[in-house]
């Protein structure tokens, strides 16, 4: 199976970031850009099991750095890096668009944090996950201005993204923590 040079990059994106929603377009620009993470803030990534307690797992190490319009995030032992944008959607609560850092192009995968205090919690869960949680509310995913393709649930607009990581956190649970080193 041969995938375009995008998602083989969401792809590799989505084992060390997971997310749900994706675009061909950067839903973020960097004129609505928010950067509440300091300049080389470090954190420990810690996945939470399905009660919100933190995992048996080793945490990964994760830096987060500025780069002009754009934060640089390494993670995991080979330290890949990530680029990504931040809008803050609601109090404390942030959309969050990454992609590999070298990768040229628009559009990467999304994800929600919640601040709580200096940590951050993140939803990203996997598309049928949020296919699962909208159909046990009866609603559809056309509500979200969302469609499934190639397991991705891509979304065209901030709105409907907006709208559809909002439900996510209403209905759904967070994965991961990122705590403040």
């Amino acid at each position: 199976m041969h995938l375009p040079p995008f998602r083989t990059a969401a792809l590799a994106v989505l084992l060390l970031l997971p997310g749900c929603f994706t675009s061909d377009t950067d839903l973020i620009a960097a004129v609505d850009a928010d950067y509440p993470v300091a300049d080389g803030a470090r954190f420990a990534l810690h996945r939470l099991d399905d009660d919100g307690n933190r995992a048996g797992d080793a945490p990964d190490t994760v830096t987060v750095t500025r780069d002009g319009e754009w934060y640089l995030m390494t993670t995991g032992a080979d330290g890949k890096p990530f680029r990504g944008r931040m809008d803050e959607i609601a109090p404390g609560l942030h959309a969050v668009m990454a992609r590999e850092a070298d990768v040229a192009g628009p559009g990467g995968l999304y994800v929600l944090l919640e601040r709580a205090g200096a940590d951050w919690k993140r939803w990203s869960m996997i598309c049928p996950d949020f296919v699962a949680l909208a159909e046990a509310r009866g609603v559809a995913l056309t509500e979200f201005g969302v469609t499934v393709a190639n397991s991705d649930c891509m979304v065209t607009d901030f709105a409907s993204l907006k709208k559809a990581l909002m439900f996510a956190h209403a209905f759904g649970k967070p994965d991961a923590v990122y705590v403040a080193e």
